[in-house]
């Protein structure tokens, strides 16, 4: 063939997977560098170089995203969103000493569920 009307090859889905999780825990390093410029003095240049990666990594989020959904079903990637829950436990929890209650733990449970329930329905 002369590969001019030959459909590009397509990626593992679980390449996909990883890089969706990747970008949804790059996304939330922008929530950990948004509290920590809420923890520096107003209009310091600590206080702006953090918002300033708060976009940057926003910018690069916007972009990432746009690819996987050129890749999965806007149900399932968005489904996926749900585990920033579970990242949000942890960051606070280890960066910022926060206590993880049952309840916290519990809700997580259920929305971990709930994406592996959108998931498996999509195959």
């Amino acid at each position: 063939m002369n590969g001019i009307n030959e459909a590009p090859a397509k990626k593992p889905r679980w390449i996909t997977y990883v890089l969706l999780h990747a970008i949804i825990l790059l996304y939330t390093v922008a929530a950990i560098c948004s509290k920590m410029a809420a923890l520096e003095q107003f209009a310091s240049i600590q206080f702006f170089a953090w918002y300033a990666a708060v976009l940057v990594i926003l910018f690069l989020y916007a972009i990432v995203w746009q690819q996987i959904l050129k890749r999965l079903p806007l149900t399932t990637a968005f489904a996926n969103k749900g585990v920033t829950v579970i990242w949000g436990l942890l960051w606070g929890a280890l960066l910022f000493a926060e206590n993880i209650s049952i309840g916290m733990i519990v809700g997580a449970v259920v929305v971990l569920v709930g994406i592996i329930l959108v998931v498996t329905s999509d195959d």
